[in-house]
């Protein structure tokens, strides 16, 4: 399940629409190239909408108020459907919208003029540093993902190629947090503490789990993205400790 769960996360985490390759990012891809169940993937079609919309990096802050509605309506389908995703991991996956709609909404609320303003930039900025929207298009269009998409999913194949994927959350995570700290004081540390929540989770998850599933996880796993699941590594990127200097 943890496998699975990192691997809905990074390209969820790290994707931006390029015009060089494509109008919009082919979610149905990568829930199918995953082994999505349909039930899930009717509920959260129109989040998923809602999230592409974003990904075009114009007017960020405005379309805010629409993906929280489209992620509480999806949440709301999958409570009727409780056998559906029994183990939460699209709630899970999902745990960063929640967050910023919710927990964090006030704060975001206070700073919301500054960052419609200045967010757009600072996030194209990072998204052309760290070479976000290439990598996740070069990962959809990979002959493993394309070929696991028609054949019903294969976790194991598609696990192979998020290495890359890594690379850029890498990158992103400490460029988004200062660039809007530039721009939007503290705005970037309160987008960092919003990002990392389910990347927190899965690492908990990794912590507490049997010694042969953490090998198993290690083995699989690309070391660009063992950060992710190390609980250590997390910390450090939320005292702002990042080994990429901006």
């Amino acid at each position: 399940m943890q496998l699975y769960l990192l691997l809905l996360i990074f390209p969820l985490a790290v994707a931006r629409v390029d015009p060089d390759y494509g109008s919009k990012f082919d979610a149905d891809v990568l829930m199918r190239a995953l082994g999505v169940p349909i039930c899930i993937r009717k509920c959260v079609d129109p989040l998923m909408t809602q999230i592409a919309s974003i990904w075009d990096l114009h007017n960020i802050v405005q379309k805010a108020k629409p993906l929280c509605q489209g992620h509480s309506m999806a949440m709301q389908c999958l409570q009727r459907n409780p056998s559906c995703d029994v183990h939460q991991i699209f709630k899970t996956a999902a745990s960063a919208i929640e967050k910023m709609c919710g927990e964090r909404a006030p704060l975001f609320e206070k700073m919301r003029p500054c960052l419609e303003k200045h967010a757009d930039s600072a996030v194209r900025t990072c998204d052309a540093k760290c070479k976000g929207r290439s990598t996740v298009s070069a990962f959809l269009n990979h002959p493993v993902v394309v070929r696991a998409s028609k054949s019903g999913g294969d976790l194991i194949g598609v696990a192979g190629q998020v290495g890359s994927l890594c690379s850029v959350l890498q990158c992103e995570l400490p460029c988004i947090t200062m660039e809007l700290n530039k721009v939007c004081p503290l705005s970037g540390w309160l987008t960092l503490d919003v990002l990392l929540q389910p990347l927190d989770f899965v690492a908990d998850k990794v912590l507490n789990t049997s010694p042969a599933l953490k090998e198993f996880i290690e083995k699989k796993l690309d070391k660009r993205c063992h950060f992710i699941v190390t609980k250590s590594e997390l910390l450090k990127l939320r005292k702002g400790q990042f080994k990429n200097k901006y």
